[in-house]
């Protein structure tokens, strides 16, 4: 069989864990990166995985500086890592054209890795949206040189300081997920990161992979507030833990998320959301839940996740909800964040 390609437009965590976990299942893996990041790559990356405390190497991918060296290059899938805010600026949106143009007479499914860009990307590669996958990493990655986290047994210090980036699954093991839009063709691609063994693709509806992306944000916004303390602080912040799940209830129950928003929004309760931050602090053990939450929502995509509640108010806003609670939660945010930088 033809050896699967994949371009990964981006080398920062979620690229390295993905390209990683898709070597394993035997594809082909090529990144395109700034100039600046090419001399890092030249080396094999180890990786420290938190699954089994010990350090991984990654080795044996390609690496481009751009576009024009991937001319006469066929791949299977391009999957685009940049977040929300850096794939629509103007360098963001002229890389999208770019890739578009590149591949247009190719059969390439492009891979959106950024929150609530879908429709973004169908409109700045100007490729059929039968191309166009929406997807993000389902496990938890950062890069060790960005910042320090609090070690919990049996993690492995000697290890984790010889990594360049570091990862931990959840209970159920994805590592990538996916909407099923197109359906063929997300069942295609989690087949093939399912080769590598130990990773990972989940397939979800539309509608849950939307619920699951942008009602994570009033949380974390919620936890940013109160300084990012453990779940049972969390919990005993009552004005807080109101406003977090009563923001949350009006994301999951707009409109556009039809039978199943109406159905599971009345259950995200202060009880609910309290046991919700339980389970995924003792899930994420040994990395620690809350300090990867205060670097990666707290300082690396916090504009990304402003942006998706000022969408979720504006969608609720054009079905002629008030969306009282988020637009007080963002007001607070923003605030605070002007304050604290």
């Amino acid at each position: 069989m033809q050896t699967p390609t994949v371009l990964i437009v981006g080398a920062g965590a979620q690229g390295v864990i993905t390209g990683y976990h898709l070597s394993l299942a035997g594809a082909n893996v090529t990144f395109l990166v700034r100039e600046g990041r090419r001399l890092a790559l030249q080396s094999a990356q180890k990786l420290y995985c938190y699954d089994d405390a010990s350090l991984k190497t990654f080795a044996g991918y390609g690496v481009v500086t751009s576009l024009a060296e991937l001319v006469g290059r066929e791949f299977d899938y391009a999957l685009v890592t940049l977040d929300g805010p850096s794939c629509r600026s103007v360098e963001g949106t002229r890389l999208l054209t770019g890739i578009g143009d590149l591949f247009r007479a190719h059969q390439t499914i492009i891979i959106a890795g950024g929150v609530g860009v879908h429709d973004h990307f169908i409109k700045t590669t100007r490729l059929p949206e039968a191309r166009i996958l929406e997807g993000t990493l389902g496990c938890l990655a950062y890069q060790t040189d960005r910042v320090t986290l609090p070690l919990h047994p049996p993690t492995d210090p000697a290890e984790l300081i010889k990594a360049s980036f570091a990862y931990h699954h959840f209970s159920n093991r994805a590592g990538f997920m996916l909407a099923a839009r197109p359906r063929k063709e997300a069942e295609r691609f989690a087949a093939l990161h399912n080769q590598s063994g130990v990773s990972k693709g989940i397939v979800m509806s539309p509608t849950l992979f939307e619920i699951m992306s942008t009602a994570f944000f009033p949380m974390t916004a919620m936890c940013d507030l109160a300084g990012w303390p453990d779940a049972r602080t969390m919990s005993a912040n009552s004005s807080l833990m109101y406003l977090g799940s009563a923001a949350m209830r009006e994301v999951i129950g707009l409109p556009k998320n039809g039978w199943l928003g109406s159905l599971a929004s009345p259950f995200l309760r202060k009880a609910t959301l309290a046991m919700l931050l339980r389970k995924m602090e003792g899930d994420s053990l040994p990395l620690d839940f809350h300090a990867f939450n205060r670097f990666h929502h707290g300082g690396k995509v916090r504009e990304q996740d402003i942006q998706a509640m000022k969408h979720s108010i504006a969608s609720g806003a054009a079905a002629g909800r008030k969306m009282t609670r988020l637009r007080e939660l963002v007001d607070k945010y923003e605030k605070h964040c002007a304050v604290v930088g």
